[in-house]
């Protein structure tokens, strides 16, 4: 056969096991090495088949603030050698993966742990200055390598160190398989095992794991409707329109564990948060309307986003709230003089039409969130935009 036909035989069967890959649904394939005398082998990646993710205890509501989390080394329950060893790689492993996922804002793992019961871990943590610990229990691995399947098994328990109540408990299985070839009349099936299986099983667990545990944690600035760009700015205002909402939540004592628990306990009441409006963290003195210059940029944006063809000329209302802390009454005062403070900068030094601006003050009657932190008490002491209806 001369080469010129040779070649065109090399791509039909090419084309031909492709298109037979397709047609069986097997998209994932990798590679192709054609062949004139025997079938073209096709490579596919062996994938992570999991087990439904299982939740058997999960918290009832959201934390209120940001918690402080400690992580140990995982427990291997079987016997096998370097069981220590093992036990920090995989946990690094889901350390990493919920790293990168921001499932916890604060999470340490101390490699020099060693698990001994939920007791000692909780005292362990609650020594450490650490709301929650995160302790890890393998109790079935079996590592193929390149050679042959891997499989695994983890259960992750997340303890209150406050009470030592078991709020989270979350158990999944991951396996990778070898799969034999497998003879197709175009092709030849192989399947190639990854150098790392039981690190792809672990991580695919770990981003499972991490989507319930981001539902737990308290709502971030962005989805409160903070914003701090032109872009956000104009955006969240435009989406605003309908008045304040929100009703007095003023729970100083629900601590962070308040409310965790699916059964027992009495969650503390919440109130009802802001349903639109753009949010501002203005900076001012302490006991003062005088804005701070690190807001001015802030302040900048905000008198860009108003100017804009989008929201030019539209009347606005500016509301300043305070945290919990002085008197309702002085708070209430204190919330007026910041509101109109801000609209005298936006008209002196952002050229704002002052006509279109009108000022409101709260005080301390609508937190966004409870007062329960410097963080949650800094959200509070906001100012906000929104449409004048």
């Amino acid at each position: 056969m001369k080469p010129d036909n040779i070649a065109k035989c090399l791509r039909a069967l090419s084309t031909l096991a492709v298109i037979a890959c397709a047609m069986f649904g097997l998209l994932a394939c990798a590679h192709v090495d054609p062949s004139v005398v025997n079938p073209s082998k096709v490579y596919r990646d062996a994938p992570v088949e999991k087990s439904k993710l299982a939740i058997s205890v999960k918290p009832k509501s959201k934390l209120n603030d940001a918690p402080q989390v400690l992580m140990y080394p995982f427990w291997i329950s079987q016997k096998m050698e370097n069981a220590p060893l093992v036990g920090r790689e995989l946990a690094r492993l889901v350390h990493q993966t919920w790293t990168e996922e921001a499932a916890f804002e604060s999470i340490m793992l101390d490699p020099q742990l060693t698990y001994r019961g939920p007791e000692q871990a909780v005292s362990v943590a609650r020594r450490a200055g650490a709301d929650l610990v995160v302790v890890g229990i393998v109790p079935y691995l079996y590592t193929g390598g390149t050679i042959d399947s891997t499989a695994v098994t983890l259960q992750i328990r997340v303890y209150e160190t406050q009470g030592g109540n078991l709020v989270l408990a979350m158990d999944q299985s991951a396996r990778v398989n070898a799969r034999l070839t497998q003879d197709w009349i175009l092709f030849d099936l192989h399947t190639r095992l990854s150098d790392s299986a039981l690190a792809e099983a672990m991580a695919s667990m770990a981003r499972d794991m991490a989507v319930p545990i981001k539902s737990w944690m308290p709502p971030t600035d962005e989805e409160l409707g903070f914003a701090d760009s032109y872009a956000g700015m104009t955006k969240n205002i435009m989406l605003s329109g309908s008045p304040l909402a929100g009703d007095a939540d003023d729970a100083e004592s629900r601590g962070m564990a308040a409310g965790l628990l699916e059964s027992g306990g009495k969650p503390g009441k919440r109130g009802k948060r802001d349903s639109g409006g753009l949010k501002l963290k203005i900076e001012f003195d302490v006991d003062s309307s005088r804005i701070r210059e690190e807001s001015y940029t802030l302040l900048n944006e905000l008198a860009k986003a108003l100017n804009s063809d989008v929201l030019k000329g539209k009347r606005v209302v500016i509301a300043g709230h305070c945290d919990s802390d002085a008197s309702l009454e002085y708070n209430q005062k204190l919330s007026e003089r910041r509101s109109a403070s801000v609209k005298a900068f936006l008209v002196e030094r952002g050229g704002v039409d002052p006509a279109t601006l009108r000022t409101e003050g709260y005080g301390k009657t609508r937190p966004l969130v409870p007062n329960t932190s410097p963080a949650n008490k800094q959200r509070n002491r906001r100012v906000e935009v929104r449409l004048d209806r």
